[in-house]
């Protein structure tokens, strides 16, 4: 297999970024932003992507490039930005939505978030981590997820976490063998006509700067 290389998103990722996005949690985003019809969250998250300023926005994503193609994608988030990021979907949302489906989809995402909750100060979230579905058991995600915690290591955080479906024992299994330790897991039980959410663990991973610390010393 050729070496998997790493470059931040663009807008032009999107056709090839969305479908890989939508397949880290298709049934939370449908829950999330379907209003009227099933196809509205890829319509939706489409829309986020290109415009980039969101937590959905191209600007956060990372590629992961082989033979030239899109075969993976992910995105790491921080405290800091949890504030701009709220008010950038507020206005996503706004403008793709009429008013009332807005202020329905408003509702279901903040109930989202008491499920898979923000950074909070000093955490790097790992997110929308995908694999194209004919490249997995490739190791890419594994790859993928070593190089996000690189970028937390930029920011000397200290924690790095992610949330998992319980509906996904396999990503459980994958992140516990990276060094991921369950913390707890949040009660899902939200529903719609379009999707759910179900229950998510939480889980985090220390960021170990002693070697560095010695290296520099």
């Amino acid at each position: 297999m050729s070496a998997i290389t790493f470059r931040p998103c663009t807008p032009a990722d999107a056709d090839a970024a969305i479908p890989l996005i939508y397949s880290s949690g298709p049934a939370a985003f449908d829950y999330a932003f379907c209003d009227r019809h099933q196809q509205e969250a890829k319509a939706f998250l489409h829309r986020a992507f290109v415009r980039g300023v969101s937590e959905f926005g191209y600007r956060q994503h990372i590629a992961a490039i082989l033979d030239d193609r899109l075969v993976g994608i992910g995105a790491v988030r921080f405290a800091e930005q949890n504030l701009p990021f709220t008010f950038a979907a507020l206005r996503d949302i706004v403008t793709f939505y009429s008013p009332l489906a807005a202020a329905r989809t408003v509702i279901r995402g903040l109930k989202t978030e008491q499920v898979i909750h923000p950074p909070r100060r000093g955490v790097g979230i790992v997110y929308h981590l995908g694999v194209a579905p004919e490249c997995r058991s490739r190791g890419i995600g594994r790859q993928l997820v070593a190089y996000l915690i690189q970028e937390m290591r930029k920011r000397k955080l200290p924690t790095a976490a992610l949330d998992v479906a319980a509906t996904n024992p396999r990503a459980l299994a994958l992140y516990g063998d990276l060094g991921f330790t369950p913390c707890k897991t949040r009660v899902g039980n939200l529903c719609s006509t379009f999707g759910r959410v179900v229950d998510h663990t939480y889980m985090e991973y220390a960021l170990d700067y002693s070697e560095q610390a010695a290296t520099e010393s």
